[in-house]
């Protein structure tokens, strides 16, 4: 049975180092963090992610932090369905405890290293967004929505994490942007900032897999962020999952040569995505148009209420 490698402990890899160890692969991790940290990806798909941490004994249900009713962007409600904000921090914590951490002399190496993507080739044009993020407690008490100011570059938002603590954070092309876009969520919303706990930065790619080949170098195959499994609206965490589900499948069926090929059909819906958001930047008012219907039925699956006719007042608000 094959000995294997995983550089980074982030959602995809800490994922698959459970599935290949409970089908008893020798396999090992390793990560340059002493432990988890808190950055960004507080909120997921519900009935995706549920399922998906079943298959390694893990109740999602315990680390849920609140189940927000709307979905606010710009003013422009959306009735959510599936998002959840989840302890991500804690969640890891808890994987963390029985992974093996460390090096072996292994015949497959996995890159789950994220948008650092730190052992597979480099990407030709690649999209690497910074975002900035704090955890705080606001002054006034909110209902617990997440609240989204977005403009065509990128987003900034808010999440609630109980009681009066927040996350709020945003992704632009730079980090002055960002910043500016956070200031601007904070005017738009009102949150005023009664006590920060931490605050970091981190980046995120914004391409989608069929961009970001080859997802298999030699010995070395990626999963997650590291070969674009983030959807065109920023939620990575529900797609890295999954991800790591088709590589598991791949590795124990000897099925690696046909792992990039279902990653791809798999994840036709990001393609879709991050089309319409290329098409929203670009100001390319048709194409966005035709592309929404589409992006909206797969959404109204997996995250918000059917709400076309809120995207298409969005879209006026961005010019599109």
């Amino acid at each position: 049975m094959q000995s294997i490698q995983i550089y980074g402990a982030g959602m995809s890899g800490t994922f698959l180092f459970y599935l290949l160890k409970n089908e008893g692969f020798d396999v090992k991790i390793k990560d340059i963090r002493k432990t988890p940290d808190c950055r960004c990806a507080w909120g997921t798909m519900y009935k995706e992610a549920k399922e998906l941490y079943k298959m390694i004994g893990l109740d999602l249900d315990d680390y849920i932090l609140s189940k927000p009713k709307e979905i606010i962007a710009n003013s422009i409600e959306f009735k959510n369905k599936y998002v959840v904000i989840f302890d991500r921090k804690r969640l890891l914590e808890d994987l963390w405890k029985d992974l093996k951490f460390g090096e072996i002399n292994a015949n497959l190496f996995v890159d789950a290293t994220g948008a650092a993507r730190k052992y597979l080739p480099l990407i030709a044009n690649d999209k690497i967004y910074p975002t900035i993020q704090y955890l705080e407690k606001v002054e006034d008490s909110k209902d617990e929505n997440i609240y989204i100011y977005l403009r065509k570059t990128g987003y900034a938002w808010a999440f609630p994490l109980g009681g009066d603590y927040w996350h709020i954070g945003a992704g632009d092309i730079d980090e002055n942007r960002a910043l500016e876009l956070i200031n601007k969520l904070r005017e738009y919303y009102d949150f005023r900032t009664k006590e920060k706990v931490c605050e970091c930065k981190a980046k995120v790619r914004l391409l989608p897999p069929s961009k970001c080949k080859p997802f298999v170098y030699n010995n070395i195959v990626g999963v997650g962020e590291a070969i674009g499994c983030v959807s065109g609206l920023g939620e990575g965490n529900a797609p890295s999952l999954k991800c790591a589900t088709i590589l598991f499948e791949c590795i124990k069926n000897n099925r690696i040569n046909e792992y990039e090929n279902i990653v791809l059909k798999e994840f036709e819906w990001i393609e879709r995505e991050h089309e319409f958001v290329e098409a929203v930047q670009n100001n390319e008012r048709v194409k966005a148009l035709r592309l929404l219907p589409r992006v909206v039925l797969f959404e109204s699956k997996r995250s918000v209420e059917k709400s076309l006719s809120n995207f298409r007042s969005l879209l006026k608000l961005l010019g599109i």
